[in-house]
C-alpha cells in the first residue's frame, strides 16, 4: 500500500485539524498530509538537508523543523497545537519508545496514525533490538554517536503502552510479505504441525544443512518470521485514539495476529 493510499484512507483525521508530522523525510507526506485538507501541519525531521528539500517540495500551511523527535522539549509546543499526530516509518528507528509515546500521547491529541515494522508476533509485549548507523537517512539519527540503539515493538507493547496514557487501537492494517521463520526460531511443536512424512527430523531443520526449496517454501509459507533481521518486509499501520475525546471501539490484540486468525490472510483492514 502507497503513502497516498492509507493517509487518504485516514483522510478524516486531517481534515480542517492541526497536525503534527513527524519524522517527515523529505515532506512527501506531510504534503500529502495538508492536500488532504489539514488546517495546518508542522513537520519535523532530525536532518537538515533533508528539512531543506521538504520545504522545496511543500508549499502553504506548512512548517518544518529540523530536530529530533524523542526530544521532548522540541515535541511539546508542536503537540500542545495539534490534533493529530502522525509518525510514519520511525518507530523502529528509535531508542526511547515509552519516552516518545508519553511525549505525543496527550490529553489534546485526538488520534495517532502509525506506520512501522511488524515486530514479533506475540501477545506478550515484546521488541526486538538492534544497532544502525546514523550516516543514512533512512536509519536512526544521533548527534554525536556513530551507532544507535533502535528497537522493534510489537503490537502489543504499543497497545499496552499506548493504553496508559488513554489510548486504544480501533484500526490496523497489515500489508507485505511475511517472510519464512528462521530456522532457529522454530519450536519443535510448530515444525511437527507441518511436517509431511519424507521430511527430516526436527534436529535437522535446526541445523544450517541444505534443505530443499519445497521444504523451505513450506516452511515459509507457514511460519511468521519474527525475527529482527528479516521484520521490514511485513508493515504495519495502526491507528491509536483518546478515548476521553473520541466514541470508538478498540481492537482485540488477538484479532490483529495472523497465527491467531489460523492462517488466514492478515492483509486486510480490521474493523
Amino acid at each position: 500500500m502507497q503513502k497516498n493510499q492509507y493517509l487518504k484512507l485516514n483522510q478524516y483525521l486531517f481534515k480542517d485539524k492541526n497536525v503534527l508530522d513527524l519524522a517527515c523525510h523529505d515532506g512527501i507526506s506531510t504534503g500529502i498530509i495538508k492536500d488532504l485538507g489539514s488546517k495546518h501541519v508542522d513537520g519535523v525531521e532530525a536532518r537538515e538537508e533533508l528539512v531543506t528539500k521538504a520545504k522545496k517540495n511543500v508549499i502553504g500551511n506548512v512548517n518544518f523543523y529540523v530536530g529530533d523527535i524523542q526530544d521532548e522539549k522540541l515535541i511539546a509546543p508542536l503537540i500542545i497545537k495539534s490534533n493529530t499526530v502522525v509518525a510514519l516509518g520511525v518507530l523502529y528507528h528509535l531508542y526511547n519508545h515509552f519516552g516518545f509515546l508519553s511525549y505525543i500521547l496527550k490529553s489534546n491529541i485526538e488520534h495517532v496514525l502509525i506506520q512501522t515494522i511488524a515486530g514479533p508476533e506475540t501477545l506478550n509485549p515484546s521488541m526486538a533490538w538492534g544497532f544502525e548507523r546514523v550516516n543514512h537517512p533512512m536509519n536512526g539519527w544521533h548527534n554525536t554517536a556513530e551507532y544507535v540503539p533502535h528497537g522493534t515493538p510489537n503490537l502489543s507493547w504499543i497497545f499496552q503502552s499506548a493504553k496508559l496514557f488513554g489510548f486504544s487501537c480501533d484500526w490496523v492494517y497489515s500489508y507485505g510479505k511475511t517472510p519464512p521463520k528462521t530456522r532457529h526460531n522454530i519450536t519443535l511443536n510448530e515444525y511437527m504441525d507441518i511436517k509431511r512424512d519424507h521430511w527430516p527430523a526436527y534436529e535437522k531443520i535446526k541445523s544450517d544443512e541444505n534443505l530443499p526449496d519445497d521444504i523451505l517454501k513450506d516452511i515459509g509459507s507457514k511460519l511468521v518470521d519474527d525475527s529482527p533481521e528479516h521484520a521490514g518486509k511485513k508493515r504495519i499501520l495502526l491507528r491509536l485514539y483518546n478515548e476521553k475525546i473520541i466514541d470508538s471501539a478498540p481492537i482485540d490484540i488477538k484479532d490483529c495476529y495472523q497465527w491467531f486468525l489460523h492462517k488466514k490472510t492478515c492483509e486486510k483492514t480490521l474493523n
